[in-house]
């Protein structure tokens, strides 16, 4: 069986090269990474060449959501009944992809954790997923549709899971733990690029606001769920 993975990067290239390693090293046959390579400057291109990972590189780039869509279209397009999509700041071990696999909801994440490397015992699910280490099937995908790109790279993940939760297709977190830099992208960019990143997070949380009356860490975003 084909277990395609995405991953999307930029810049941060020795994050990258770890979570790829972590990926690599899954204890299950079939994992095929392709990489959207969202304008990285720092040799992520030349790496993904010498490495012979499949990848499409964009400048200026997708940013999260329109590069979720694209890397999500490829794989999906091509037949594939389920994917795998990391952030570039991530890893997992060995088992995580095929733990995460026997879960049969049609969309169901990992959860960031300190202790990572044990493979737990299952627990129950929660509704809190996360987006930064999951699993889409073909179904959610084309029942729920894309991520919404009039939120650029924040925001977009939280509406989502309300798309989802209001056509009662449940967003599950497995609790199967993974590590997670938070915020690597934002935290090792230039002031200038930090800024730029900063100023586009507001702008996305406001179009959020302005969908649905609220934004994530707000009362009233729980709401939303009732």
């Amino acid at each position: 069986m084909l277990h395609p993975v995405l991953i999307l990067a930029h810049n941060n290239l020795t994050l990258t090269r770890r979570t790829v390693a972590s990926v690599r090293q899954q204890d299950i046959p079939g994992i095929s990474i392709f990489v959207v390579d969202n304008d990285s400057t720092d040799g992520t291109r030349e790496w993904l060449i010498e490495e012979k990972i499949p990848f499409a590189r964009f400048s200026p780039q997708l940013g999260v959501s329109a590069g979720w869509n694209y890397g999500l279209d490829q794989w999906f397009s091509q037949g594939a009944e389920h994917v795998f999509v990391f952030n570039n700041d991530i890893r997992i071990a060995p088992w995580f992809c095929r733990s995460l696999h026997m879960y049969r909801w049609s969309f169901v994440s990992g959860a960031p954790s300190e202790q990572w490397e044990d493979e737990p015992e299952p627990t129950e699910p929660t509704n809190n997923p996360c987006f930064s280490a999951f699993l889409i099937r073909r179904s959610c995908w084309y029942q729920v549709g894309k991520f919404d790109e009039d939120m650029k790279h924040y925001a977009s993940d939280c509406s989502y899971h309300v798309r989802a939760h209001r056509m009662g297709i449940p967003l599950i977190n497995s609790n199967l733990p993974f590590y997670h830099e938070t915020s690597s992208t934002l935290r090792n960019a230039p002031a200038e690029e930090r800024e730029a990143i900063e100023k586009q997070a507001d702008a996305d949380r406001e179009v959020f606001r302005a969908k649905y009356g609220t934004i994530p860490g707000e009362p009233g975003y729980a709401d939303l769920f009732l």
